[in-house]
């Protein structure tokens, strides 16, 4: 009895169904590539100006790049600086395939200016390298000067990208069309591999790129989508272009040798004599190897070195060990972490991709039970199945070496076989819903998928690319500075969003800079929020001038450059207070930069009112005093404390203001004895001038705590008098009970304070 697959027409081969719906997912993954295309930077999608670099040396000397071998490692920031500036031979040496390709379609170019472009992050110098990571600041490999020329660069790499959509574009087709004939009569399941991949963000940034990945991996899917027919009636002709099609993939990258295995393999699935198995392995090995031996015996004979990988194992440093952090990486890497692999989305979302394909590997399992659908399927089905998820194990061997000889454990050099992990996803997760309903739950997931996609550009790419450029003017409603370094510098202007000011929030600080010469420097600055006192400062920034993006050695004379800082002030941030911002420039020289008209480096701006990030405690001892007109006390708290040898009586004052206190007042504490003499005092603004009284706002409450020292505990009941007076006029401030009879020297006392005894009995 014939299998299930052989009763199906020859048709189905050449128009699988579903067509229109996969043409609509291809639609989609080009207009999220064209987004990803335009907000990702040029230079900051992985490896691009190698690849770039690459296909200018072609199209400028007609001729293969020689192979450029590494001085050293790259040990320390200074040498991934120079190892990313412009070189006529990189340190890069792949097949040719791509970078033909790439030269015949922008030979109209020489992109001259492309040296003049490349100019890494200058925290590379310093050794900082930029950091991985969900939030948006130092991902960028390369500073931005793509908007200032007029050279001829930019446009040959956003042509480039586009063909590398196409790359994309051609993955996804042969991802549906391998599972229309795995699958013939499940079309959903089809099309929900195709959108396994073309929902993928990771390769849907990859294919808004540079980089000779995309032709490897279109050509890789076209094999696998391939094997099917080939397995179940293959004809030699059929083999051959299979053999073919490994042939350009081995021309393109290094990693298309997994192909070999793979379609050997396959001839050998056949249900054929051994006779025909072999000489269509045969067929299928001379026609990969007759496009692409040359250039393996090429590398051996010219530098000994066949696949070419000298190069990055020299330059490279090697992982100690391939473990479950370097696989995590991996995880990362194949489905989101943007620009070189730093812009990361939100922990929980990874999880719910781990999830999914969690229940996808049971799925499978499942499958694989003695009652499983794995037995129910086709031989030409099982065959090509195994294969697959062999050539992605090879795949990920290969990565593993990969990654402990060069230290990249990067998700996408597992594309290649993103076919392959496509089908066997679908494949196990229909095993949940037998596909019953599968439009409803594919589109489900599809929508959300497709809003995350759309998302990303907005939310994690462009904020960690948005260039410190020069405007042509300052915007209204920025506070005007005008102050002058000595530098040459002028501080136009800022501007602050912050919302409520509280501890625990970020306050947002946009700075305008004019330079009215050119700079030679790259200079630093440096923000600090803080109280009056500068060396309390609870955040602070130091970056470079301009940022990691523009730095202030690329300006031009007569530029207005808008800098924006995000201070995170800490929970712990005393609180309320009067907060300062504080800022000034320092070079890698003289140090600090002095103001040009007044003393001092720095510039103050403020102050601000910083609130708590919660609400006060209730006090330990509540009262019900009045002050004045404005100020009530509600209560007060006591506790002892030492250190170095010292006793301390802490008194917290808990005041409320029952309207806007318009003057700033001094708090006084005594601590007297039973027979009235005064055993400790302490007299200050409240909160120790961090928050003046005249800052008050009506119904605020305010914690003011005060130290009375002692020389040693005293023994007996003790009497704490409390009030408030005028700084200037030491004129008291009339004080009131609960009942509105008024104190007695407009004192509020509290009798019988004892060490064992918090508050008093009133």
């Amino acid at each position: 009895m014939k299998s299930s697959m052989e009763r199906v027409p020859v048709a189905w081969i050449r128009r699988p169904p579903a067509r229109k719906s996969v043409h609509l997912l291809i639609g989609i993954f080009l207009a999220l590539g064209v987004l990803f295309a335009l907000t990702i930077p040029p230079f900051e999608s992985p490896d691009e100006p190698f690849h770039l670099n690459t296909i200018r040396y072609i199209t400028v000397h007609h001729a293969l790049p020689p192979r450029a071998m590494p001085q050293h490692r790259l040990l320390t920031g200074a040498d991934v600086a120079r190892s990313l500036e412009y070189a006529e031979a990189k340190v890069f040496y792949a097949p040719p395939l791509y970078y033909a390709v790439g030269a015949l379609l922008t030979s109209w170019t020489e992109m001259r200016d492309l040296p003049a472009l490349l100019v890494p992050n200058p925290n590379w110098v310093i050794g900082w390298a930029p950091t991985a990571g969900p939030d948006p600041w130092n991902k960028n490999f390369y500073v931005r000067l793509v908007w200032r020329p007029k050279g001829d660069t930019v446009p040959a790499l956003y042509l480039l990208r586009m063909l590398s959509l196409g790359f994309g574009a051609i993955t996804i087709f042969s991802t549906h069309t391998l599972a229309c004939r795995l699958w013939p009569n499940r079309p959903w399941m089809a099309l929900g591999a195709a959108a396994i991949v073309a929902l993928n963000p990771q390769f849907v940034a990859l294919s808004a790129g540079v980089t000779n990945d995309n032709l490897l991996i279109a050509l890789c899917t076209l094999f696998f989508a391939h094997i099917p027919s080939c397995i179940q009636r293959g004809t030699g002709r059929q083999w051959a272009v299979l053999g073919g099609i490994a042939g350009l993939a081995l021309l393109t990258k290094q990693s298309g040798l997994l192909l070999l295995p793979i379609g050997s393999l396959a001839t050998i699935c056949q249900q054929a004599s051994w006779e025909k198995r072999l000489r269509d392995a045969g067929l299928f090995l001379v026609a990969a190897l007759a496009p692409s031996l040359w250039w393996y015996l090429r590398g051996l004979m010219l530098y000994g070195d066949p696949l070419g990988f000298g190069p990055h194992f020299a330059g490279q440093i090697p992982l100690a060990h391939f473990g479950l952090r370097e696989a995590w990486t991996v995880f990362q890497t194949y489905w989101a972490a943007f620009g070189w692999g730093l812009i990361l989305v939100d922990r929980p979302v990874y999880w719910g991709i781990a999830t999914l394909m969690g229940l996808a590997g049971i799925g499978l399992l499942c499958a694989l039970r003695p009652d499983g659908s794995w037995g129910g399927l086709p031989h030409p089905t099982r065959c090509a199945l195994f294969l697959f998820a062999l050539a992605f194990g090879l795949n990920a061997i290969a990565l593993v070496r990969w990654a402990l000889a060069t230290g990249a454990p990067y998700g996408r050099l597992l594309f290649p076989t993103i076919a392959p992990v496509a089908i066997l996803t679908a494949y196990g997760l229909s095993q949940y819903t037998r596909w019953k309903a599968p439009h409803l739950v594919l589109w489900a997931i599809a929508g959300v998928a497709l809003a995350f996609n759309a998302y990303i550009p907005w939310h994690y790419i462009r904020p960690a690319f948005t260039l410190t450029r020069p405007v042509q003017q300052i915007p209204r409603g920025v506070q005007s500075v005008n102050v002058n370094f000595q530098n040459g510098l002028q501080l136009l202007g800022y501007e602050i969003f912050r919302g409520p000011m509280k501890s625990g929030h970020p306050v947002t600080l946009t700075l305008y800079w004019y330079t009215p010469i050119s700079l030679t420097e790259r200079y630093r600055i440096w923000v600090q929020f803080g109280p009056q006192d500068p060396t309390r400062y609870v955040a602070g920034e130091d970056t470079w001038l301009g940022g990691t993006l523009y730095p202030s050695d690329l300006w031009k004379p007569g530029e207005i450059v808008r800098q924006t800082h995000i201070l995170s002030i800490p929970d712990w941030a005393p609180a309320p207070g009067l907060y300062w911002l504080r800022i000034g420039l320092t070079d890698g020289q003289t140090g600090r930069i002095p103001l040009q008209d007044q003393s001092g480096d720095m510039v103050a701006l403020g102050p601000w009112r910083l609130l708590p990030a919660h609400s006060p405690p209730p006090p330990s001892c509540p009262t019900d005093y009045r002050l004045g007109d404005t100020i009530r006390l509600d209560g007060y708290g006591l506790s002892w404390e030492q250190e170095g040898g010292q006793e301390y009586l802490t008194v917290t004052l808990h005041w409320r203001a029952e309207e806007e206190v318009r003057e700033d007042y001094t708090v006084f504490v005594h601590l007297l004895d039973g027979e009235g003499n005064l055993v400790s005092q302490h007299d200050g603004p409240p909160r120790g001038g961090d928050y003046p009284t005249s800052w008050w706002r009506r119904g605020e409450r305010v914690l003011d705590t005060h130290w009375l020292p002692l020389g040693k505990r005293p023994e007996g009941p003790l009497i704490l008098r409390v009030g408030m007076y005028h700084p200037e006029t030491l004129e008291r401030i009339p004080a009131y009970d609960g009942t509105g009879q008024r104190l007695a020297e407009d004192v509020v006392a509290f009798p019988e304070v004892q060490p064992e005894r918090r508050c008093n009995s009133q």
